[in-house]
């Protein structure tokens, strides 16, 4: 894997940053192998440092006193996850966790050597609050969907999205994962899915979700 291609890939100002910043970044920069499963990220008890994910993909979370996660996002190759060093981030006072879906190759700055360079490169200071405030609507958007939609709705347009990330219609998905997606109980989303499959618009296997037709659930998606 090559370090510079990723920061190039994942940063936006990379084009303009002058030869020597490029460089400081490069040489703060070391190379991890995360596997499916592993919990990377653990709230306020750890502060990993800047994840920029080269391959594979990582799961935000939060997860209520019951036990209950709810899927803030995921973060696919080039995405930068900032909330891994979220004790540089004085003002955020909730605990999120990043878990591992699939194998991920990430280059990792750690949080030491990243909070001085945001300390000696202004623009990457800026650059971080853009990510921040890139989550924080993303979040928010996840919020709406919660309180003002209906569930087929949201259903419908995850299963769109994921389709449309994996480029793939056929997703390896358990009915519990999507239910962990979606801060909704497994038996919803299984009565949901079979309904899906009923109107024809998906196939159920063990562990798969085959969509049948994209039109119905785009118009689905599309509904208030």
């Amino acid at each position: 894997m090559n370090i510079e291609t990723t920061l190039k890939n994942s940063f936006s100002i990379w084009p303009s940053l002058p030869v020597d910043e490029k460089r400081a970044i490069t040489q703060a920069c070391e190379v991890k192998i995360f596997h499916k499963n592993d919990i990377i990220h653990r709230g306020h008890f750890d502060c990993t440092g800047l994840i920029i994910i080269s391959e594979g993909c990582l799961r935000a979370y939060i997860t209520s006193p019951q036990g209950k996660e709810v899927t803030l996002y995921h973060l696919y190759q080039y995405d930068i996850c900032l909330f891994s060093a979220s004790c540089l981030l004085k003002d955020i006072n909730f605990d999120v966790e990043i878990a591992c879906e699939e194998e991920t190759i990430a280059v990792l700055i750690p949080t030491s050597r990243y909070e001085r360079l945001v300390s000696d490169l202004p623009i990457l200071s800026q650059y971080t609050s853009t990510i921040l405030s890139e989550k924080f609507s993303n979040v928010m958007w996840l919020l709406e969907q919660i309180i003002f939609h209906s569930f087929d709705r949201r259903l419908a347009n995850y299963l769109i999205d994921q389709s449309y990330q994996r480029e793939d219609e056929t997703l390896p998905f358990t009915h519990e994962k999507i239910a962990k997606d979606l801060g909704t109980a497994r038996e919803v989303v299984s009565r949901m899915l079979k309904h899906f499959e009923e109107e024809s618009m998906v196939k159920l296997e063990r562990n798969k979700i085959m969509i049948t037709n994209l039109s119905a659930l785009s118009r689905l998606s599309e509904n208030n």
